[in-house]
């Protein structure tokens, strides 16, 4: 069933822009190549075209939903396969989430960032995540070193995860039809990140950092940080005069590393 079914207005505040046809829902979960014993965390149910062959397929679906003008609408889903929760993903207590499940979304632009960081460093381990974000978005997202996409985001996301893009869906394939058109990403955990999981936080401060005036020569940016940049670039083989965006994810990782040894401190802690 396509989402020009559903008989209420869309709310563009909360970025509501719905697929016209199931095809395209369909393509997104047989894409995602997902197995069957695996719990599906969706993200946004809406009027439940997604969530219709998620369940039709045999998954287990947890299902958040901001939009209460849905509830009745989805009851009809709603059974031992299918879980709803009624409420903000960016706010709700996600501890009880199955580990690891999958996460399966057409994510609101706006708040693109809050998700994938919610999904990425807040909630429990996943085993992948098939979102359909803005191409421009994506773009960032596999952007490589030198480029204007690449940035906090891309390292980020990189340093942890594998991420793949699948599929782009046309900006006409949406009702209302939004600006750009969509591209549907994979992201896959690596089994063995280069930063520990109780050091995630520091390492996304540092590279904040890095990038914290982006047209600046790194040295700089790391004042923040150390007292002596120089040395710590040079015990990384990093360049004196490089910029943050001339580094790639593995250039990031020695630097941390070198800067915060494992079980040390900031070397400027206590200032």
């Amino acid at each position: 069933m396509g989402e020009r079914s559903i008989n209420i207005r869309l709310n563009r505040a909360l970025g509501q822009n719905f697929l016209k046809s199931a095809k395209i829902s369909r393509r997104i979960v047989e894409s995602a190549s997902l197995d069957p014993s695996l719990t599906i965390v969706e993200i946004g149910v809406g009027s439940g075209s997604l969530t219709s062959i998620l369940l039709e397929l045999g998954y287990t679906v947890i299902g958040f939903e901001i939009d209460t003008r849905f509830v009745e609408g989805n009851k009809r889903l709603e059974g031992e396969k299918f879980t709803l929760r009624y409420e903000d993903f960016l706010k709700a207590d996600l501890s009880s989430l199955p580990e690891p499940a999958a996460y399966v979304a057409n994510i609101p632009y706006y708040i693109t960032s809050p998700i994938i960081e919610r999904i990425m460093f807040e909630g429990p381990d996943f085993v992948k995540a098939v979102l359909m974000v803005q191409k421009e978005y994506a773009d960032r997202l596999i952007a490589t070193p030198r480029t204007k996409e690449y940035g906090i985001l891309t390292v980020n996301v990189n340093t942890f995860a594998r991420v793949s893009e699948l599929f782009q869906v046309s900006r006409k394939e949406f009702i209302p039809q939004p600006e750009v058109d969509s591209m549907v990403i994979e992201l896959s955990l690596l089994d063995e990140p280069p930063i520990e999981r109780e050091r995630r936080d520091a390492y996304r401060g540092f590279v904040r950092q890095c990038f914290s005036q982006r047209r600046k020569k790194l040295k700089n940016n790391l004042k923040g940080l150390v007292d002596s940049p120089e040395s710590f670039l040079k015990a990384s083989e990093i360049g004196l005069d490089v910029r943050a965006e001339e580094l790639d994810v593995e250039d990031f990782v020695r630097l941390f590393r070198n800067i915060y040894p494992e079980g040390g401190v900031n070397p400027k802690a206590g200032e």
